[in-house]
């Protein structure tokens, strides 16, 4: 989305290449007028006419001649903001084709002066081929939320029907690059009867928008026999069509390896509902998660065994974790990490603190949530190797580990960390040790704070005079 500034600045470059016949400026306006989203194009006719500027993004009425004019320059002046301008504009433009002069007159459908509105509206109702209904029908859906205007888009898809068939017609708006036309397109046509479910299960393998997908999923779910759902939902690349199909379908219309294959999903809502249609069909899902985990699968279908083991409440092994956590597989040590949470042990931790300087962010993350949730296991000082690092990415590390023993570390470890200061959050009713004060001391005597925060942290620590 351009900013107004951006906007100004092509439409005062359009304006003088219109002045001085620029060929080359006024081409490059048209590419940009003609790209602009639906959205994109009443932003631009609306900072086109602001009054706050004592030049007008477009120049002086006088200065525009329309005798002759190519539909760039015609659209420019259809934005300006003398009214007898944009009336001659939209004349001019109402002789001329071509995506430009389409998108400009459909604009002009919302402008407050009666006269030019009425000549807009009565050009765009003529406009009714295809190809020119792609360039209107996305500006004129998004002028119905407005004042001015708001009836023509009713009006304009009742004369394209007739032009055409409704068929022909939301056929070509499910091809709009605009997505709220696509959208509403393909609404229209599963609530007309237009699609129905053989048209879903054609359309959805293809289907990358999640609005557009989401209803095609629907449509399969509620009209599809089972078999069609199996294959169509079940059987899907979206997790929210797997999920569909295991609710829709009961554990009798259910195939075992199709259940089985979802317990070890990526989604956590597919092996929830998983795990339900298993256990209805008289299996146990800790059963198969625990011969996954220890089978030679793939270690991405090894480690959803193991979280699915966690999800279901089984008890692990804590060394079996350890084994895992330590290991050299990506998916199965991130997975043993998150496992060892508040059940490591002081022997692991410079094991966990030596996992927080790799170059894996994720287990780094997960190394320091098990450590900060054993802080009973650590000290300070056993965070010099990442405070003290030259890395940045190793410093921001320790700071996050200090930070989350809370209370007055919190402020340390912030006081520490220059970018952290305007963070400070200061503990209510409760007051340093004297180690932790003494060390505040010296971070406050070293630093450049003002001295109205220097007198909060005084006083909060009950140390002001």
């Amino acid at each position: 989305m351009q900013t107004p500034g951006e906007i100004r600045h092509h439409l005062n470059r359009g304006a003088v290449a219109a002045r001085r016949d620029d060929e080359a400026g006024l081409a490059e306006t048209a590419d940009w007028l003609a790209s602009a989203t639906a959205r994109e194009m009443l932003r631009i006719d609306y900072y086109s006419r602001q009054f706050r500027f004592e030049e007008p993004a477009l120049g002086q009425a006088k200065d525009w001649w329309l005798t002759d004019a190519v539909p760039v320059v015609a659209a420019l002046a259809s934005m300006h903001q003398d009214g007898h301008l944009r009336e001659r504009a939209v004349r001019e433009l109402c002789g001329m084709a071509g995506a430009v002069s389409d998108r400009a007159l459909a604009v002009r459908v919302s402008d407050h002066v009666p006269v030019i509105r009425e000549l807009a509206e009565r050009e765009v109702l003529r406009r009714t081929a295809l190809e020119q209904a792609q360039q209107i029908v996305p500006l004129l859906q998004r002028i119905v939320g407005r004042g001015w205007g708001s009836e023509v888009f009713a009006r304009y898809l009742r004369v394209l029907v007739e032009a055409h068939d409704e068929a022909s017609v939301w056929a070509c708006l499910r091809d709009s690059e605009d997505l709220e036309v696509r959208r509403s397109a393909f609404r229209r046509g599963f609530e007309s009867g237009l699609l129905g479910v053989a048209d879903a299960v054609r359309l959805l393998p293809r289907e990358r928008d999640q609005v557009v997908r989401r209803q095609l999923i629907r449509v399969i779910a509620e009209g599809a026999t089972p078999e069609v759902i199996v294959e169509a939902l079940l059987r899907g690349r979206s997790a929210e069509s797997r999920v569909l199909g295991l609710v829709k379908l009961t554990a009798a219309q259910l195939d075992p390896v199709d259940v089985e294959r979802l317990l070890v999903d990526r989604s956590v809502l597919v092996r929830a509902w998983a795990r339900r249609r298993w256990q209805e069909m008289g299996r146990d899902p800790v059963v198969v998660y625990a011969a996954v985990a220890r089978s030679a699968a793939g270690s991405v279908v090894r480690a959803r065994a193991y979280v699915g083991l966690a999800e279901t409440g089984a008890q692990l092994d804590r060394a079996e974790i350890v084994e895992l956590a330590q290991g050299a597989d990506l998916p199965l040590k991130k997975i043993g990490l998150s496992l060892l949470r508040g059940k490591a042990l002081a022997s692991e931790t410079s094991f966990l603190l030596r996992e927080m300087t790799c170059d894996d962010s994720r287990v780094a993350r997960l190394a320091g949530e098990v450590l900060s949730s054993s802080p009973q296991l650590w000290s300070v000082a056993d965070l010099a190797v990442l405070k003290d690092s030259a890395d940045p990415v190793l410093q921001r590390r320790g700071w996050w580990l200090h930070r989350s023993l809370g209370g007055w570390e919190q402020v340390i470890a912030d006081l520490e960390l220059p970018e952290a200061w305007d963070r400070l959050v200061l503990p209510m009713y409760v007051l340093p040790t004297d180690a932790q004060w003494h060390r505040i001391s010296d971070l406050l005597g070293t630093l450049s704070l003002g001295s109205h925060q220097v007198s909060e942290i005084e006083f909060a620590a009950g140390r002001s005079v």
